[in-house]
């Protein structure tokens, strides 16, 4: 199996790294104030980078797929 980085990777990853940073920062509680623990504000930031990543790869990859399966006749062994 190989794997290549490509721009859609390297757009996709970035985006994510992105979108984890922002969530992480923007649910941090004011000072004197209670919240989410870090921990919880950690999980919440994974759960965003993950998203990315899942529609990311989708829009990058996954159009081919539907493409390549929408005309079944192409894929059947002639006998």
């Amino acid at each position: 199996m190989y794997v290549t980085f490509d721009l859609i990777t390297a757009l996709v990853v970035s985006g994510a790294f992105a979108a984890g940073v922002l969530v992480y920062r923007r649910t941090a509680p004011p000072e004197g104030a209670t919240g989410q623990s870090r921990g919880e504000r950690l999980a919440v930031a994974l759960g965003a980078a993950a998203t990315v990543i899942v529609i990311g790869s989708y829009l990058g990859g996954g159009f081919r797929g539907i493409e390549h399966a929408a005309n079944p006749a192409k894929s059947e062994v002639s006998r």
